[in-house]
């Protein structure tokens, strides 16, 4: 639910944004003004939820049905489709969904009633020409309303309105295949859609799947339209992925079909390529006879992963860059009027003073405390009559007693692309065997069970080689970014090896931060290619040839802070460090 309300947000953000540029008018419910007083509304609002929570619905009077309906079916579509009440969209349909499940759960008398109220009034928002954020929210609530509501005792899944009424099935359809209308209307419908299949499947028509199976293979195989972002379009790929899944039998191989050519094109984004490698994890029957090159496919998604940790080591080392080359802030005034040295005589004495009110100032006793336990160690040791350290000993009980040495805390950019090269290889590993550990497993799926067994051995050697690099990625211990660094860069030469990547010698000209003269480091005076006027030449007939210093050995010189030495034949000229 909260990540729908966010995607609600964006989506609304993105469409303030693009109404100010396009200037497009849209409709409003007009209602009279004595229909709408905030004393009227409250009392309609009162009803609904009595119609909701009562128990018995013959006690309800004429004019509190007739409240409940015209609140939900005329007073909150009038409320949602003004731009001033962008903010009290959600939590105004958040407060009627939750009185809709209460009632469905304990099977109150007007749940029947209060469904269809809630249903028309949505309905009339989601096809009006009203501001995107209000149909894009009806919308998903008309995905959310279910004809049977989630069993918790039985663990029973709903089942959605749209999957038993078709009405309600054929409204969603008819929004989302209309090109006319905004993407985020669309993607809202296509959200519901995907929802409804998930629950739904075993109760829908089969003319109803068939259409449904029509659209989401043509999304699938189509390209960005115009104007919409080809990541926009690989994520709704994803829902067709999904629905595609659920419809499909044990016997259809199209689908795995499908999703080997996706998961192996180059020119598709990672969201959607390793989001069919993953789905292919789930499937059996499905891939038989399918994959005709196993060798092939397995060093597409190898590519996939060897491009992610490339892209991580780019990332990693132009943020080091970036800090290295900070600028430094000039120095305080404070500095130059001896105030800051005086303030630091001044908390010195003030700690003196405490230290001394105390009796034994706290640096008294840890020193003190440390002897204590220097004292005790020497005991230790002499009671156990054992030449080792306290450290020895200290490894040695970890190693009886099995235990492995405790992570260390990693740095907020370790950790990211960790996460980011870690879900890749998931994704790939699950595409093989049908699960995210480098492993096989006992009841593999994917590739490992939908390929002749003289495949099978090329899955299984490919999974023990992506092992190491697994265990590399998830070490612990790499507790610093440039541990992390160079660990990657030995994992970036395994996975070009796996997946038929040559590298290029010029990939390993760069120093250990990765700064060159052509990635933002500071160029060489004097050396060949430095890219200075005059570089590589001779210092015959130069200007300054003749200086003192000039042509002196670099040896011994200091080498500058960023690694580049600084003994160049500029060395001795004025001005320079």
């Amino acid at each position: 639910m909260k990540r729908i309300w966010i995607l609600c947000a964006a989506v609304v953000i993105c469409w303030l944004l693009s109404n100010v540029a396009s200037a497009q008018q849209y409709a409003t419910i007009n209602l009279p003004a004595e229909q709408v007083t905030p004393e009227r509304i409250a009392e309609r609002e009162r009803a609904a939820k009595t119609l909701a929570t009562t128990r018995k619905l013959e006690q309800m009077s004429a004019g509190e049905k007739k409240n409940a309906e015209i609140y939900m079916q005329h007073i909150v579509p009038y409320l949602m489709v003004r731009k001033e009440n962008l903010n009290k969209i959600g939590p105004m349909l958040s407060s009627l969904e939750k009185s809709l499940n209460t009632a469905q759960r304990i099977n109150n008398p007007g749940k029947g009633e209060f469904l269809k109220h809630l249903y028309v009034g949505m309905s009339k928002v989601a096809k009006g020409n009203y501001i995107p954020a209000a149909r894009i929210n009806a919308i998903l609530v008309l995905g959310r309303l279910d004809y049977t509501p989630y069993d918790g005792t039985t663990g029973r899944p709903p089942v959605p309105l749209a999957a038993r009424v078709g009405p309600a099935f054929d409204q969603l359809v008819a929004l989302y295949e209309n090109e006319q209308e905004v993407d985020g209307v669309r993607a809202a419908a296509l959200q519901s859609l995907h929802r409804t299949t998930m629950y739904g499947f075993p109760y829908m028509q089969d003319a109803s799947k068939a259409k449904l199976s029509t659209l989401m293979t043509q999304l699938l195989e189509s390209p960005a339209p115009e104007g919409r972002d080809p990541k926009a379009h690989a994520y709704l790929q994803r829902s067709a992925v999904d629905i595609l899944h659920y419809l499909s039998t044990p016997q259809d191989t199209d689908l795995g079909k499908q999703l080997i050519s996706i998961s192996t094109d180059e020119e598709k984004p990672d969201l959607i390529a390793l989001y069919s490698a993953e789905q292919i994890g789930q499937m059996t029957s499905q891939l038989d006879g399918q994959v005709a090159d196993v060798d092939g496919v397995l060093k597409s998604w190898t590519r996939r992963a060897f491009d992610t940790v490339e892209s991580e080591l780019q990332r990693l080392k132009a943020l080091d860059r970036t800090r290295k080359t900070a600028v430094k802030q000039p120095p305080s005034p404070e500095s130059f009027l001896g105030l800051k040295e005086s303030k630091k005589k001044k908390d010195k004495a003030r700690s003196s003073a405490m230290r001394g009110g105390m009796g034994m100032g706290m640096e008294d006793m840890m020193m003190s405390g440390m002897e204590m336990d220097m004292g005790m160690e020497d005991s230790m040791m002499s009671g156990m009559e054992m030449d080792m350290g306290m450290e020895d000993m200290m490894m040695s009980g970890m190693g009886m007693m099995g235990r492995m040495p405790a992570a260390k805390p990693q740095p907020p950019e370790v950790s990211l692309s960790r996460r980011r090269i870690t879900k890749v290889l998931q994704q790939v590993l699950r595409g093989a065997a049908g699960t995210p550990l480098a492993e096989v497993p006992e009841d593999p799926s994917g590739l490992l069970a939908g390929v002749s067994d003289e495949n099978k051995k090329i899955v299984q050697d490919w999974i023990n080689d992506i092992k190491p690099v697994a265990d590399a990625i998830n070490d612990d211990q790499l507790d610093d970014q440039k541990k992390w660094i160079e660990s990657l860069e030995e994992q970036r030469i395994v996975l070009a090896d796996l997946a038929g990547v040559e590298l290029e010698d010029a990939d390993n000209d760069l120093g250990d931060d990765g700064m060159g003269p052509l990635n933002g480091g500071l160029p060489v005076f004097g050396l060949p290619g430095a890219g200075l006027p005059g570089a590589g030449l001779p210092d015959a007939g130069l200007p300054g040839a003749g200086l003192p210093g000039a042509g002196l050995p670099d040896a011994g010189l200091p080498e500058a802070e960023d690694g580049l030495p600084g003994a160049a034949p500029a060395a001795g000229l004025p001005g320079v460090n």
